[in-house]
């Protein structure tokens, strides 16, 4: 996740979000370790969803999880949103540890751009 705080080029009018059902304790955490590297901060917001109410709303929920106390734990997914709100491009992976590459997110940003 580190890697992608260079996906967002500088002065570009672009948001990246991170959602998660991590506590805002935890998030500021996480934030300060990928901030250690002393490279730079993170272009990433981080929104805390314990409730898991915006993971649910885009139907994210990993299943696997359902009976147990983790339930909420979404699916990785990254969503490329317009200045309509319109999503204008997704991708949901079901394994854990695969993640779209930052030349994929790129590209969906790229393509908004008239």
């Amino acid at each position: 996740m580190a890697g992608l705080k260079t996906l967002i080029k500088p002065d570009e009018a672009v948001s990246l979000w991170v959602i998660s059902l991590d506590s805002a304790a935890d998030s500021r955490s996480f934030v300060e370790s990928i901030a250690a590297d002393g490279r730079s901060g993170t272009a990433m917001r981080f929104l805390s969803d314990p409730g898991h109410r915006v993971i649910d709303a885009y139907g994210l929920p990993d299943l696997r999880y359902a009976r147990l106390q983790y339930y909420g734990i979404p699916y990785p997914a990254a969503y490329v949103i317009d200045r309509a709100g319109r999503v204008a491009w997704a991708r949901i992976d079901r394994e854990y540890r695969v993640r779209p590459p930052n030349r994929e997110i790129r590209a969906a940003i790229d393509a908004l751009k008239p």
